[in-house]
C-alpha cells in the first residue's frame, strides 16, 4: 500500500523526466498513479493498518479537490470494503498544483517557452532543449537580456562588432561569456568546436565569436626586454604592452626568453644579454607558439607555486616542450613554507608533462589536513629571487652571433 508521501515522490520524478517533453510537445496529458491496493486477504489480516491508510487518503484528498482516488469494491471474510486503487489526475496543471515548488516552476517555464517561440528568427525545439533548465534558472534580468540578445542577432548576425560594442542593454563581456551557448541555442546555431565553456572567468576567443558574428580584441603581450642593446632598437623602451601580430614583429632575437606568471614579480629580473621577459599571459599560453622570435632561444618559465601555478607551467610547456622551470621546486617551497597561504581556489590538474622535481612541488603543497597550500611569487623574498633569476639564466647562457 502507498501512502501519499510514496505517490508525492512518483509525482516529482514523473514531472522531472518529461518537463521538457509536455513543453515542447504540449501539454494533454492524463496521469495515473497505482496505490497497490491491499487485497481481500490483506484486508482480513490487516484491518487496522487497512483503515490507517483508507483514512490518510481520504484526509489528503479533501485538500485537493481537483484529484480523483478510483476505487474498487473488496468482498472480504470479515465483510465489504472499498478501496482506493489508484490516483488519477486529469491534467498537467493539476499535477504540478501537488507541489508548490513544482508549480512554480512550471509557471516559469511555460511562460519562458512563450517568449521563446515568439522571438523573431523563431526556435529549434530540440536544440533549446538541453538547455531548457538552466533558461528557466536564469533570473529574470539575465532572461530579459537573453531575448534582447537573441533578437539584436538574429537582426545584426555579421556586425564584426566586439562584445562592449554590441547595442544590447546590459549584455557585457562577463555575461556573454557564462550564457553564449544559451544564446547560440536560441538562434539555432551550433557551437564552434572546441568552444569555451560558458563559465563568467573564461574569455572569448575568435572561434567563440565567429558563430555571432562578433570580432574578438587582440591579445595583447607584456613584454619587458632585459638587453639594453633590444632597447636601443625601440626606442630605450624597456616595458612593452602591444597586440601579439605587433610583439611577433619586433626585431628580437634573444638566446634567452623568460616567461613570468605576474607583473610584479616579472619587474625583478635583472638586465642580463639577449634576454627577454614575456609575463602576465594568464590563460592565453597558446600565443607563445605565435611568436617568431621564441624559436632558437631557451625558454625558462617562473610561476607562482600552487596548483593553478603548476597547470600554468604545464600548458606552457605544451607551446614550448624544451621549457625549464625557476624556483617550482620543493627545495624552493620548503624553504619558504610559512610564506605560504591556504589555498582554497579550484584548480585544473596539469598535463603530464611536469619533470620529476616539479611533480614532487605539487605534491608537496597538499597538507596533512587535506588542505592546500599557496606560496606565491611575490612573497618569496627579492634577494633569493634574484640570486636564483641570475644564476639560472647565467648557467644556460650560449654564444650566438646576431
Amino acid at each position: 500500500m502507498r501512502n501519499p508521501d510514496l505517490i508525492f515522490d512518483q509525482v516529482r520524478v514523473r514531472y522531472r523526466e518529461n518537463w521538457r517533453d509536455w513543453l515542447l510537445h504540449g501539454d494533454d496529458a492524463h496521469f495515473s498513479f497505482p496505490l497497490a491496493a491491499p487485497s481481500a486477504d490483506a484486508i482480513a489480516r490487516n484491518y487496522d493498518a487497512v483503515g490507517q491508510w483508507l483514512r490518510a487518503w481520504r484526509t489528503w484528498s479533501e485538500t485537493q479537490p481537483v484529484i480523483r482516488l478510483r476505487t474498487v469494491t473488496r468482498h472480504t471474510v470479515v465483510g465489504t470494503q472499498e478501496v482506493f486503487t489508484h490516483l488519477d489526475l486529469p491534467t498537467i496543471d493539476d499535477l504540478v498544483a501537488l507541489d508548490h515548488g513544482l508549480a512554480d516552476h512550471w509557471l516559469r517555464a511555460k511562460a519562458r517557452w512563450m517568449h521563446l517561440i515568439a522571438l523573431p528568427g523563431g526556435v529549434a525545439t530540440e536544440r533549446l532543449r538541453p538547455h531548457l533548465q538552466q533558461i528557466v534558472d536564469l533570473d529574470n534580468a539575465d532572461f530579459e537580456i537573453l531575448l534582447r540578445s537573441a533578437v539584436w542577432f538574429t537582426e545584426h548576425p555579421r556586425s564584426g562588432l566586439t562584445i562592449r560594442q554590441v547595442p544590447v542593454l546590459g549584455m557585457h563581456t562577463k555575461w556573454l561569456a557564462r550564457n553564449r551557448r544559451l544564446v547560440l541555442a536560441c538562434l539555432n546555431i551550433t557551437p564552434s568546436p572546441g568552444g569555451s565553456t560558458d563559465q563568467p572567468h573564461e574569455e572569448l576567443e575568435q572561434h567563440d565569436l565567429d558563430p555571432l558574428g562578433l570580432k574578438a580584441l587582440p591579445v595583447h603581450v607584456d613584454v619587458i626586454l632585459a638587453d639594453p642593446a633590444d632597447r636601443a632598437l625601440v626606442g630605450g623602451l624597456r616595458h612593452l604592452r602591444a597586440p601579439l601580430p605587433e610583439v611577433n614583429a619586433l626585431p628580437l632575437r634573444p638566446e634567452k626568453v623568460m616567461i613570468v606568471e605576474n607583473k610584479e614579480s616579472a619587474y625583478l629580473v635583472p638586465d642580463q644579454p639577449r634576454t627577454v621577459v614575456i609575463h602576465s599571459l594568464g590563460n592565453h599560453l597558446s600565443v607563445l607558439n605565435e611568436i617568431d622570435w621564441l624559436q632558437g632561444a631557451r625558454h625558462f618559465y617562473w610561476g607562482d607555486l600552487d596548483r593553478a601555478g603548476m597547470t600554468l607551467l604545464s600548458r606552457a610547456r605544451s607551446q614550448l616542450p624544451r621549457l625549464m622551470s625557476i624556483l617550482m621546486d620543493p627545495a624552493t617551497l620548503e624553504e619558504h613554507q610559512a610564506l605560504a597561504i591556504k589555498d582554497e581556489t579550484r584548480a585544473d590538474p596539469p598535463e603530464s608533462n611536469l619533470t620529476d622535481i616539479e611533480a614532487a612541488a605539487l605534491a608537496g603543497l597538499t597538507t596533512e589536513h587535506g588542505t592546500y597550500l599557496r606560496l606565491e611569487q611575490e612573497r618569496l623574498p627579492s634577494p633569493f629571487v634574484l640570486h636564483q633569476l641570475t644564476r639560472a639564466l647565467e648557467a644556460h647562457s650560449f654564444d650566438r652571433g646576431r
